[in-house]
């Protein structure tokens, strides 16, 4: 029951920061799910990111994510008390011409506080390479 209303709130989270991502190139809603001490590693950047770091990061993807649709597939939640440990892949597709653009595997950590889920670690990597 736990995992089921964590599972439902963390993925809404998640559509509402991606939305304004892929519609309106506005990666500010992703950013602001990562709580001040998170930290971040993606294939695209140097590294691990941390707290400022990351809101730099995504703030430089502003005006520079092309208008993909994307899919959030195989969802699931483990929830350890205040901690959530999100899995689920992300496909992206074009909106021009329907042809696969990204395929991820992701990990996000949440912790529950009197705001609501924060993030404090997101892992994403390439599932398979895209032709």
């Amino acid at each position: 029951m736990q995992e089921t209303k964590a599972l439902e709130e963390l993925t809404a989270l998640l559509q509402a920061a991606l939305n304004p991502y892929f519609d309106d190139s506005d990666p500010k809603e992703y950013a602001a799910l990562f709580a001040d001490e998170a930290t971040y590693f993606d294939p695209n950047s140097s590294g691990k990111q941390e707290g400022d770091g990351i809101q730099q990061l995504f703030g430089a993807y502003a005006g520079n994510i092309p208008p993909d649709r994307y899919e959030i597939l195989d969802p699931s939640v483990s929830v350890y008390g205040d901690i959530a440990v999100f899995t689920f892949n992300l496909d992206t597709f074009s909106k021009d011409d329907g042809s696969v653009t990204g395929r991820w595997n992701t990990t996000q950590i949440h912790s529950r506080s009197h705001v609501g889920w924060e993030m404090t670690h997101a892992h994403w990597s390439h599932r398979e390479p895209v032709s």
